[in-house]
């Protein structure tokens, strides 16, 4: 699993825990987006909203309250387009053993997700 998440790692092992932060919403947000793409056959929504994202794929009411607990972890951490004041309150949050459980999380979150599309792909097989 920690492969998975190599980026937010990296960005962990180098204590720059915003970007942590915001390559753990990456990491969901790609595996949301890729799992759309696998049930609906189509493009996926321009969207940065993890919860919505989940949502229109059909994936969100399958969630356990951890799973959508995480979402709304990383549902700020979406930074690219934030104000520095913003920026700066959310960098003040993430904290090391904070985005230690964050990676946790997001590993465990992007697991479930690639397993759910693979079961989906098998019932599409049947």
């Amino acid at each position: 699993m920690a492969e998975r998440t190599l980026c937010g790692t990296i960005m962990f092992n180098s204590a720059k825990y915003l970007y942590t932060g915001f390559m753990c919403h990456q990491c969901i947000e790609k595996a949301l987006k890729a799992y759309y793409v696998n049930v609906h056959n189509e493009r996926q929504p321009h969207q940065h909203n993890l919860e919505r994202l989940a949502e229109l794929g059909n994936l969100f009411d399958k969630m356990n309250a951890d799973k959508k607990d995480i979402l709304k972890k990383l549902k700020p951490l979406y930074i690219a387009t934030r104000y520095e004041d913003d920026k700066d309150d959310i960098a003040a949050t993430l904290t090391k053993p904070y985005c230690e459980t964050l990676l946790s999380e997001t590993g465990v979150l992007l697991e479930w997700i690639l397993n759910s599309m693979m079961s989906s792909n098998s019932s599409q097989c049947e």
